[in-house]
């Protein structure tokens, strides 16, 4: 198996999307407070989605900013994410079991040039976490199962799928097999920002693995089977039946710091 290091493309979209500093501290780093660390397994689903649609998405003086390489032209991130592991800002363990569907728009501010993830939409299992920090998040029912197999020294076998739906009539159906490649390490400084308050953000000092399981660029690796389908008021919006599925990220370990800045 050939390991695809497609690290400064596909980690534009997801991942090294850092804005630029509004303030620093001597060592020119941005000043920012920990709150929160967590530990998590994500799935990255990017889709091209019509330049109209991401338009009416995204807070006014920002545009899109589409990934390259083997996210060619991808606009839209789905993030599958399940929750491991977490501690407080003072370094106390906490429970982390909650899982989240999110949609997200690589995106750029136009009049600084900022990079960073506009989280527009999602859905979480946690009623406590709803609406959460970026203000988007609807409670639901989700439903997520992984399995891995391997024989004596041949290739691992993943198979994952998610289902999320709520009383809203939002529904969400995700479904992906693959064989197991060589991941890419990597640390990432992403800012989050909240479409309904882009002023809000928050940044993610974060190390993962990263292993592009599907793309349809030519000479991308193919999973055996990606399905995905979705209908509910808000979701029709983003998904309308003509939106291209362009690749499948699988982050298997992701750790990160999440921080507010000093504003």
């Amino acid at each position: 198996m050939i390991g695809i290091r497609y690290l400064p493309s596909s980690l534009a979209a997801i991942g090294l999307l850092c804005g630029v500093a509004q303030s620093a501290n001597a060592d020119g780093e941005e000043a920012a407070r920990l709150i929160q660390s967590t530990t998590e397994a994500r799935t990255y689903v990017h889709f091209k989605l019509n330049n109209d649609t991401i338009r009416k998405v995204l807070p006014a003086g920002w545009a899109s900013a589409p990934g390259t390489g083997a996210l060619q032209d991808a606009n839209l991130i789905l993030l599958l994410v399940e929750g491991l592991a977490a501690d407080s800002a003072d370094g106390k363990a906490i429970l982390n079991q909650g899982k989240f569907v999110l949609w997200a728009v690589p995106a750029k501010n136009e009049r600084t040039g900022a990079a960073g993830i506009m989280i527009v939409g999602g859905l979480t299992s946690q009623p406590q976490a709803s609406p959460g920090a970026y203000g988007v998040y609807a409670p639901a029912r989700i439903t997520m199962t992984k399995s891995s197999r391997s024989q004596g020294a041949g290739a691992t076998v993943v198979e994952e799928n998610w289902d999320a739906s709520n009383d809203a009539g939002e529904r969400l159906r995700f479904s992906v097999s693959y064989e197991r490649g060589v991941g890419v390490r990597a640390h990432v400084e992403p800012r989050a920002h909240a479409a309904i308050k882009p002023d809000f953000y928050r940044i993610y000092k974060a190390d993962q693995v990263t292993d592009i399981v599907h793309s349809v660029v030519a000479g991308g690796r193919r999973a055996a089977k990606v399905e995905f389908v979705s209908a509910g008021p808000s979701l029709a919006r983003i998904f309308d039946g003509k939106e291209e599925l362009i690749a499948v990220t699988s982050i298997p370990a992701y750790y990160r710091q999440i921080l507010l800045p000093n504003w």
